[in-house]
């Protein structure tokens, strides 16, 4: 791994504490290591929709606990965050609350369901379609952007996941919807949140990293500074995967750095 990648992080890593992930954490911190990453965050699943597989899996405390022994163990070697991703924190805007009264490093905000459908796999498009289905989901993600506590917006567009298992699309022409995302990005902007550059799809052979090139051009047009890489890894295999797709994205949209998060507040790695 080359200087520039070895000092980005990667802030979106899944164990056990999700429940769809077996991965040990500091089998993580093997890997992560072995990798030549100097820093990564956790961010398990804390979700409480009722529809969802991992509703009220998460078990705060005991996660907490893992990391602040992983950090033990690997001292100077390895920073380690904890990080939380939290679904459809606008909806569940109490529960959040009461989990956010822990000290979490990093808090992503995703969309796993609109209007009781999964945004993630084919079912999404069941009954309606590839336009209804897109405009109803940049929609929604408006209304979390607006209404959640976070500091990252993670996997922007994963509803390409459903797009890719339904229609085969990699990637994505996202002019008719540019008035309602430049709308969310703009709400990020204000809000002084951020992006995530998501390469799950990627290293999957699923397509473009979340979001597209497109999206990111027009998040820094927008103004958008804050910047991370998350492989969004369930298995300790694909934790840094695929993150010089990234880099090479962030640059061809003009980011000149990427976000490190402490304590919820932000500093700066020069790529």
């Amino acid at each position: 791994m080359n200087d520039v990648l070895g000092r980005i992080p990667d802030y979106h890593i899944h164990t056990k504490f999700s429940c769809d992930s077996e991965t040990a954490m500091v089998t993580a911190c093997d890997m992560a290591s072995l990798r030549g990453l100097k820093e990564i965050a956790f961010a398990d699943h804390a979700d409480f929709e009722p529809l969802d597989e991992c509703c009220d899996y998460f078990r705060p405390d005991d996660y907490l606990a893992e990391i602040r022994r992983c950090m033990i163990a690997y001292g100077d070697l390895l920073t380690i965050r904890a990080g939380v991703e939290i679904g459809e924190g606008h909806v569940y805007r109490t529960e959040a609350a009461e989990l956010l009264r822990r000290p979490f490093d990093l808090v992503l905000a995703s969309l796993h369901w609109v209007n009781g459908r999964p945004t993630f796999n084919a079912d999404y498009f069941a009954d309606q379609s590839l336009d209804e289905g897109l405009r109803a989901y940049f929609e929604e993600l408006a209304k979390l952007a607006a209404g959640a506590d976070y500091d990252v917006l993670a996997h922007f567009d994963i509803v390409r996941r459903a797009v890719y298992r339904v229609y085969g699309l990699g990637t994505l022409d996202y002019t008719p919807y540019e008035d309602v995302i430049r709308h969310t990005l703009k709400t990020v902007v204000k809000r002084d949140k951020g992006l995530e550059i998501n390469t799950s799809n990627c290293w999957k052979g699923m397509g473009d990293p979340n979001p597209t090139l497109q999206v990111l051009q027009w998040y820094r047009e927008e103004g958008g500074e804050t910047l991370i890489f998350g492989s969004d890894a369930h298995r300790h295999d694909a934790i840094g995967l695929d993150f010089d797709v990234a880099l090479e994205m962030a640059r061809a949209a003009g980011f000149t750095r990427l976000s490190r998060f402490e304590r919820r507040r932000v500093s700066w790695i020069e790529i």
